[in-house]
């Protein structure tokens, strides 16, 4: 602990007789002398005036906590007889003392952290810094470290990444859920207020940290709705929406901007049917390319029809124009579907999932639940995700197709919506393992499906833990509506 006050000129052996030092300035320099009132003798002082700033007082500091503790023993004057005779047996000196010996000194090599940091901790370690393949990264919490490189962080930001942070970390620790949720709806409702404040700065709510700001609130929606079992919450995922579109191409100059519009596009392409989406995400030129970013676009073309297709079932009108509007939706919809069907062309081969047979597979998965004699196994969690959201947007189109299609055709529509349900049943092993309940993130005791003569990696427990149920909850859930 160095010292902090006004140090003493005096050397220690006048401060101990109480000779009082003044201070006389020879060549430049303080040189400390003694009161010639005092003494006659003079003071050497200190050599150096910094070893008056910095030198140690930890043992100044322990040995006034010692004589504390010992002046508290006094005060509480001699101790029982029972504890005296106690004390006796155990040493012969203390028989004759009254006083007890003084606790030691506890030092601490740091101190304890916030409920905040445990929090965005968990959270980074656990979701933000996974590894991920680059060629399926098309989210925003890949790019999320790259906003939080400069300080001060803004506030908006800031309260929306730890609302996130918070609800995840309560998800996952019960012990704490309760005081968690306090918390969560802390941070939520701040960063509500920030965001409100920033909307009306005409250079603030363009800028990409608001932005990415109200896609952790659309995430955390999404958190919540899975957590409690309800539909999805599209408030703010409409309202990246209107940013996107008050921003313009204007707002696409950097690499930051550009990945973040693929991130809004690739969560605004999950919550189908949508509503419609701008020109300028369809733009290949202009955004990064990666496997993952192409199904992007294709899937914004799946969801535009899907949007048109709920509106016109809505109405359920019979008119005369009710035919061409049907023949016009179905086309698009093959359309669609063909360009999806050459994406995995796309797709390197070492992207691609192996199919291991029921006789390969850890008898604890398949007593967990096996959906056929098979499973398929993929390079990592991300690239599976990416492979769901193609079987995911397959499905709803056969399944809108078998909806408004003649009575020929429509067995056909049926049989592909099929497959595409048993790809994704699948992929389930894969993500889940053996689990049947849910468990620690880092618990290593269950068994997931890998290749013959391979073992499951570290890395493979960690994101399919921390992801495996995020990502199948929306195939999951196309399938059963």
């Amino acid at each position: 602990m160095p010292h902090t006050g006004k140090p003493s000129k005096a050397c220690q052996v006048c401060k101990q007789r109480h000779l009082k030092v003044r201070t006389r300035v020879i060549t430049q320099q303080q040189q400390p002398e003694i009161d010639r009132d005092a003494t006659r003798r003079n003071c050497p002082g200190y050599a150096e005036g910094l070893d008056l700033v910095l030198r140690d007082q930890n043992h100044v500091a322990k040995a006034h906590s010692e004589r504390r503790s010992i002046h508290d023993q006094r005060r509480k004057g001699p101790q029982s007889p029972a504890s005296s005779s106690s004390s006796s047996s155990s040493s012969s000196s203390s028989s004759s003392s009254h006083l007890s010996i003084p606790p030691p000194l506890v030092v601490y090599s740091s101190l304890p952290e916030s409920q905040d940091f445990y929090a965005q901790a968990f959270f980074v370690n656990g979701y933000v810094t996974v590894r991920r393949d680059p060629r399926a990264e098309h989210g925003f919490l890949e790019i999320l470290p790259y906003f939080f490189h400069k300080l001060p962080s803004n506030p908006a930001l800031s309260l929306a990444f730890a609302a996130v942070a918070h609800c995840y970390f309560g998800a996952w620790e019960p012990a704490i859920r309760n005081a968690e949720q306090l918390t969560v709806q802390k941070n939520y409702t701040m960063a509500l207020g920030a965001l409100q404040v920033a909307l009306r700065d005409p250079q603030e709510c363009i800028s990409d940290e608001i932005l990415m700001a109200v896609c952790l609130l659309a995430f955390f929606e999404d958190t919540i709705s899975a957590l409690k079992s309800r539909k999805r919450a599209e408030d703010h995922i409409k309202g990246a929406t209107a940013l996107i579109k008050h921003r313009g191409s204007s707002a696409m100059t950097r690499d930051l901007s550009k990945w973040l519009l693929i991130a809004v596009a690739n969560a605004l392409a999950s919550q189908m049917p949508v509503q419609q989406v701008p020109e300028l995400w369809q733009d290949p030129e202009q955004m990064p390319y990666n496997p993952a970013t192409l199904l992007n676009g294709m899937r914004l073309q799946a969801a535009n029809v899907l949007a048109d297709a709920a509106q016109w079932l809505s109405l359920n009108t019979s008119d005369d124009g009710s035919d061409e509007r049907r023949t016009e939706i179905l086309f698009r919809a093959k359309f669609v579907d063909s360009n999806l069907a050459t994406w995995p062309s796309l797709v390197p081969s070492d992207l691609w999932p192996m199919s291991i047979e029921r006789s390969v597979i850890p008898q604890a998965i398949i007593e967990a639940g096996l959906h056929g004699d098979h499973c398929d196994i993929y390079p990592d969690t991300t690239i599976c995700d990416t492979w769901l959201m193609w079987h995911t947007t397959r499905l709803r189109l056969f399944g809108l197709i078998a909806d408004i299609n003649q009575a020929e055709s429509k067995n056909s529509a049926v049989l592909s919506y099929q497959q595409e349900a048993n790809n994704i049943f699948a992929a389930v092993p894969f993500m889940l393992g053996s689990k049947t309940m849910p468990a620690d993130m880092f618990d290593t005791g269950f068994r997931y499906p890998c290749l013959p003569g391979e073992t499951v990696s570290v890395e493979h427990y960690h994101s399919a833990a921390a992801f495996g149920g995020h990502v199948l909850f929306s195939p999951l859930t196309a399938i059963l509506e």
